[in-house]
């Protein structure tokens, strides 16, 4: 009996420190996801954003005639009726 106590002593710490250890594991794993999430979270804010901006932005061409026109002049080089068009040269120097 006298022999008995220690090796059951040793066998407990042996099984709290690979518990203790499990668990660090675990809580490091734990960590991980949370940043993970963070990272993922701030990512879906960003891009709620750009989509929110991008619909607006198709409501604009769809709706307001003012962007249309302006649109249309800058990308085609459209001209009203009446208007002239000077296009700017740089000097080749």
């Amino acid at each position: 009996m006298g022999i008995f106590r220690p090796i059951l002593f040793f066998i407990a710490l042996a099984l709290l420190l690979v518990s203790v250890r499990q668990f660090m594991n675990g809580y490091s794993d734990w960590q991980q996801a949370q940043l993970a999430e963070e990272a993922y979270r701030a990512e879906i804010l960003a891009l709620e954003a750009e989509r929110d901006r991008l619909k607006q932005r198709v409501e604009m061409l769809q709706n307001d005639r003012l962007t249309k026109e302006r649109l249309a002049r800058k990308r085609l080089g459209y001209v009203k009726p009446g208007e002239l068009r000077f296009k700017v040269v740089k000097p080749d120097f």
